[in-house]
């Protein structure tokens, strides 16, 4: 690495030795002259600093028959189903963020706009992504941050880490997802955040989570405490069963009131719906309603989800 520290360049060595000729430790740190716990500690420090990714990549159309039936049923442009039988929540969350990274590789990306929302599977996908994309596409940040969790899956640095692969700078929006209406107002008409206002409507491509409501620790608005226990149970009580970028929906993909309308930065519904490909990501049978209830709204048109789900879909199951 031209210009790298000897710790980078020696780190890019062992890479080279392990992953491209298939030497084992005990080899490498012969030829190199250092120790096979070295080479085991360069290895980690390459996988952290980003110069290595490991993908488990699902073989292609693994539920081919079902992709189409879906796309049928709910009227979508495309849909893309990982498997999802015998695995644990974290891996299937991996396997479908995956799946979403390589149909966004899979897109003419240079000169596109991408809006990234938030969430521990949208984390998943940017990490999945190569360090270096091809192409120099645009990262619109949704919604606000997260105001009661780790930095690291914050929506600002998701669309920072996002932007960085492409090689250039996202359009951020340095505020909570959710404020007082007072300070929405004051937000607002400042000039950094109308500038990112101003790209919701260039979108060509909206990368969007989705919560479930009626699961305790599916939810952002639940498990950041955005919505208090009174407040869900009255939206269940009213037929609530999924988010996306905060607004609460029913079952027919309706927006219900929630009292977040006129307190949330982030992108309009009008602006969601007029983007051109909206990738609902979402895994875990536990989010079919909210899955359903996501791509009724219309705020999704295209689906990276898992055969869990999917079945559960076709079969009318809740």
């Amino acid at each position: 690495m031209a210009g790298g520290s000897d710790s980078q360049r020696m780190m890019l060595k062992v890479c080279y030795q392990a992953y491209r000729r298939q030497l084992s430790h005990k080899q490498i740190a012969a030829n190199l002259g250092i120790s096979r716990f070295q080479v085991a500690r360069l290895l980690r420090a390459a996988h952290e600093a980003g110069y290595v990714a490991v993908n488990i990549l699902e073989p292609e159309r693994w539920h081919s028959d079902l992709e189409v039936q879906l796309e049928n049923r709910l009227g979508l442009k495309a849909v893309f189903i990982v498997d999802g039988e015998d695995v644990d929540e974290a891996e299937l969350q991996s396997r479908v963020a995956d799946a979403a990274g390589r149909y966004l590789l899979e897109q003419n990306l240079d000169g596109a706009v991408i809006g990234i929302s938030l969430g521990e599977t949208i984390k998943r996908l940017v990490a999945s992504l190569p360090a270096r994309v091809p192409g120099k596409a645009q990262v619109v940040q949704l919604i606000g941050s997260r105001g009661r969790v780790a930095a690291e899956v914050s929506s600002i640095t998701l669309a920072i880490d996002l932007a960085r692969r492409f090689g250039t700078e996202p359009h951020l929006l340095f505020a909570p997802a959710v404020v007082d209406t007072a300070q929405r107002q004051v937000l607002l008409a400042h000039d950094d955040l109308r500038a990112t206002f101003d790209m919701f409507a260039r979108l060509d491509i909206a990368v969007l989570g989705v919560g479930s409501l009626t699961e305790p620790t599916t939810s952002r608005l639940r498990y950041d405490g955005v919505i208090d226990d009174a407040l869900h149970a009255d939206l269940i009580r009213r037929g609530a069963v999924a988010d996306v970028l905060s607004y609460v929906l029913n079952d027919d993909g309706e927006v219900l009131s929630s009292g977040l309308e006129d307190r949330t930065i982030s992108i309009g519904l009008d602006d969601v719906r007029r983007t051109p490909h909206r990738i609902g990501v979402a895994s875990g049978w536990r989010k079919t309603r909210a899955v359903r209830a996501a791509v009724a709204s219309g705020l999704v048109n295209i689906l990276v989800t898992d055969s869990q789900i999917a079945a559960a879909i076709m079969a009318g199951k809740r």
